[in-house]
């Protein structure tokens, strides 16, 4: 009698996984995603940017099933779960499960204020959010060039949030409207980009090195770095940080955070202060031997406790491991421990330029 293991969500950890499994035929794998693509975030950042184009950012979910017997993909949006009836409820019924792996990632964490804030805003985890930030940007530019009165206009656009994802973003637009500008033979001294740390330096973590290349590229670009202050409140088209200082503003990225997908907020798993779900050294839940988690919907530690960043490689290895896990336990074997690490960090930096961490190593500069 054959398996079956259903995936929700068709992210990087979701797809790693089912592509292991596909390669089983006694196990029927069904990959369930409220969405019938995979943003590749990693190549979001350029889209906004206008670094890449759109169909360089998302795979089609159900294109890749179909490369695979036993994979069934269904495009549905998951409402609940319930695990001690191992049954998932959906938009339009239900859905049973063997073993269940929870991939469905993270979304954008906003900032408490004024609903019609979010008017002018946009977080940058999703497609949506990615292609709404790129015509924006894109028309704010034809306007500009079409109108000298327009053009001498300031217009400020602040990102919450200097870690990896806020960092990339702003160099890459940053960069985006020089060489636009240079290419159209105007300035873009009213152009201003405002990049929001609440701990005393971007990039948080790293090592120092990166963390100073990172900021010289930056300050070459001429993006406004402000560190040790959070936004406090936003009121109309004014931030007020928590240093008392204001900045106006015609648009904002959320990139300060994340938090757990909504389908998981009632879910009667373990969770973390930040709603990831708590696993074992395996990956599979505490509670549920039958219930895995993976990628950032995980709160994933390596082999000495320590937390590990939402990235798209330990994303990728969480969903190898428990993949193979799960093979493991339908053939009676014993699991193994995970053993996930970062091989290394690239971060983008406007055009060619990038820093790269490589743990022994670290280089910086055109590539």
């Amino acid at each position: 009698m054959g398996h079956h293991v259903v995936i929700l969500g068709g992210s990087y950890a979701g797809i790693a996984a089912m592509r292991q499994l596909s390669k089983y035929p006694e196990i029927q794998v069904t990959l369930i995603d409220q969405h019938p693509y995979h943003f590749l975030q990693t190549e979001g950042y350029e889209l906004i940017s206008s670094s890449t184009s759109f169909d360089e950012t998302i795979v089609s979910l159900p294109a890749l099933c179909a490369n695979y017997d036993n994979v069934t993909f269904k495009h549905r949006t998951i409402q609940a779960i319930d695990p001690q009836k191992k049954v998932i409820l959906l938009n339009d019924g239900e859905a049973s499960y063997e073993i269940l792996i929870i991939a469905v990632g993270s979304v954008t964490k906003r900032f408490d204020c004024d609903e019609s804030v979010y008017h002018y805003s946009s977080g940058a985890k999703s497609l949506r959010g990615a292609v709404k930030l790129n015509q924006f940007f894109q028309h704010e530019l034809y306007k500009r060039l079409e109108s000298d009165k327009k053009a001498k206009e300031n217009f400020n656009i602040i990102i919450g949030g200097a870690g990896l994802s806020g960092v990339e973003i702003a160099a890459g637009m940053q960069y985006f409207f020089n060489r636009y500008y240079r290419s159209n033979a105007l300035s873009c001294a009213t152009l201003h980009i405002h990049l929001i740390a609440s701990r005393e330096t971007i990039l948080y973590g790293m090592h120092p090195k990166i963390i100073e290349s990172a900021n010289k590229r930056l300050h070459k670009l001429h993006v406004k770095v402000h560190t040790q202050c959070r936004i406090y409140s936003i009121e109309h088209h004014e931030v007020l940080l928590s240093n008392n200082s204001k900045i106006p503003f015609d648009f904002m990225i959320f990139a300060g955070g994340t938090t757990t997908a909504p389908c998981l907020e009632d879910v009667e798993l373990q969770k973390n202060q930040k709603g990831q779900i708590v696993v074992t050294p395996y990956l599979s839940t505490p509670n549920y031997a039958d219930i895995f988690a993976i990628g950032d919907s995980a709160a994933l530690l390596d082999k000495k406790g320590k937390t590990l960043p939402p990235t798209a490689q330990t994303a990728i290895q969480s969903g190898e491991h428990a993949a193979g896990n799960i093979l493991r336990v339908l053939k009676q074997k014993k699991m193994k421990k995970a053993d996930m690490k970062i091989k290394g960090i690239a971060i983008a930096l406007g055009g060619t330029y990038a820093a790269i961490d490589l743990g022994h190593i670290r280089v910086y500069g055109y590539t």
